[in-house]
């Protein structure tokens, strides 16, 4: 008997749906030693056998088989490569290509699902959403009547969407989410169905609109269950995302966060991280939110800084605790570390450029960003706040007003939650002059706090000025190089010192190197 023999892990379920018929197949041929037949089992539908087996499971027998079987097929001997042998991903994509039939349309589409999974594995998020389009190119050359049965679009709909999400690109996770949704029902693949239901939650849970986030929980409930392990991590998903739009308290919100295995959020952590975080920041336990961020920055969680929405969530998080702190080198050094192409990642810049005193960059920074945040309702809120606490640091105290309606206006109005983005400045001015303001419950502003004094930002010039100081010129040397004579030098000077609250040009240097500006 194989040592890789099993027992049956669908024994708890109440009736044998496919995927657990395959998977009792394959592992009754491999209990039997009759190796061939498992691999034939196997090569009769791959994706089927990935998602009844466990991963792990299915990586133990594809390398028994590679050894035992007497022929393995070559799609078999490319998986083999890139489950098992391709660890660290060295092994280039051409001597994988090389194991399969490049006539074979099939063969090149269940190849580019394993090299997706493994690619996300190891962190590689924009590799992996290149390679879900491949996917989506070797789809349109195969035989689409034989889809209703295999579901070859609906697995390549929601691995776009996976893909996306992790590489950041939520409008392109949505549309594929939306694609998987409409696909005609099959009962085989109906966890994929639900997946795409739950995923789409979970994104406008954490950057969308939370009554469509309940509806799509909602629709995902009745999607009837398979066998298939991926069941568990959807409801992992789930019920990440449900806590964040249903919580009463931010300590029942917390608790059940805790209650929710990590081992099942699998490749999503980065999306339970922000849940973990919103959490924390809006039940004030700041203490506890700096040491958890700290810890899943040591974890050996796969991601690659500055990949994605997955190499880039931790070091935007930690960037805001630094910016709150008063420390801008820091929180700078934590953006350098993300995704600067992300939308995302541009918000929390425009936001540093606001805590160190650049507030006519930060306007000019969430003004182009408008497009970005369009259908992310989170997200443009958080957008208006920072452009609302932007120009009221700027003393333009009518566009402070414009925004904050703007914002007021919003679809059913903000919420208290929504409220608690804005700066404690801004809502003051809010309860004032703008009518439709929702009551404030005086709970205090999460996201643009420890914020400078107005006024008190340093122009694009005086920037410059202290970058000259910090380099040890001369005030002579600077006015030639800045071609100003030196009262005028002087007059900038006395404007730096004032806003940096400093009576020198050494004080002048430590307070920008604080604030960040250097």
């Amino acid at each position: 008997m194989s040592d890789l023999t099993r027992q049956n892990p669908h024994a708890n379920t109440s009736a044998a749906d496919a995927l657990e018929l395959l998977a009792d197949e394959i592992e009754l041929k491999l209990a039997n030693e009759d190796y061939d037949a498992a691999t034939e089992a196997i090569n009769r539908d791959l994706a089927a056998s990935w998602f009844a087996l466990r991963p792990w499971r299915a990586i133990e027998i594809i390398q028994l088989l590679g050894s035992k079987s007497s022929s393995p097929p070559p799609l078999m001997k490319a998986a083999r490569k890139v489950l098992v042998e391709d660890t660290r991903g060295t092994i280039s994509p051409s001597s994988v290509w090389s194991d399969i039939t490049m006539s074979d349309s099939r063969e090149i589409f269940l190849l580019c699902v394993l090299r997706v999974a493994d690619l996300r594995l190891k962190g590689r998020t924009r590799e992996a959403l290149q390679q879900s389009l491949e996917m989506e190119k070797y789809l349109g050359l195969m035989q689409p009547l034989l889809d209703s049965y295999h579901g070859w679009a609906l697995n390549t709909a929601v691995q776009i969407g996976i893909s996306a999400m992790l590489a950041g690109d939520f409008t392109l996770a949505l549309t594929s989410f939306t694609r998987a949704q409409m696909h005609v029902p099959i009962p085989k693949y109906a966890f994929l169905t639900r997946d795409a239901l739950v995923k789409s939650a979970l994104i406008h849970a954490c950057f969308g609109n939370s009554m469509t986030a309940r509806s799509l929980i909602h629709r995902a409930d009745s999607v009837p269950r398979t066998s298939s392990w991926v069941e568990a991590h959807i409801d992992a998903h789930r019920d990440f995302a449900e806590v964040l739009v249903t919580f009463d308290t931010y300590e029942q919100a917390l608790e059940r966060l805790d209650s929710i295995s990590l081992h099942d959020i699998g490749d999503m952590w980065p999306f339970y991280v922000l849940a973990v975080h919103r959490i924390l920041e809006g039940g004030g336990y700041h203490d506890q939110l700096k040491h958890r961020l700290e810890m899943f920055d040591t974890m050996p969680l796969l991601r690659i800084d500055g990949d994605g929405f997955l190499g880039s969530i931790i070091p935007l998080k930690r960037a805001t605790i630094a910016m709150q702190a008063g420390r801008g080198t820091e929180a700078q050094g934590f953006l350098d570390r993300a995704d600067q192409s992300l939308a995302f990642t541009r918000l929390f810049q425009a936001a540093a450029n606001i805590h160190v005193g650049r507030t006519q960059q930060a306007i000019q920074q969430v003004s182009r960003l408008r497009v970005d945040t369009r259908g992310f309702r989170l997200m443009e809120v958080r957008r208006l706040a920072i452009l609302a606490a932007a120009q009221y640091q700027s003393d333009e105290h009518e566009g402070c007003i414009a925004t904050l309606k703007r914002a007021a206006q919003m679809p059913r109005g903000l919420t208290p939650t929504e409220v608690q983005l804005f700066s404690t400045e801004t809502r003051e001015i809010a309860t004032k002059h703008v009518p439709n303001w929702p009551i404030d419950n005086d709970g205090p502003s999460v996201f643009l706090t420890g914020l400078p004094k107005p006024g008190l930002g340093l122009t694009d010039r005086e920037v410059e000025i202290i970058q000259y100081l910090a380099d040890g010129y001369t005030r002579a040397k600077m006015a030639e190089a800045m071609f100003i004579s030196v009262n005028t030098l002087k007059t900038h000077l006395k404007s730096i010192y004032k806003k940096l609250e400093v009576s020198s040009a050494e004080e002048a240097v430590v307070g920008a190197q604080r604030r960040g500006l250097l």
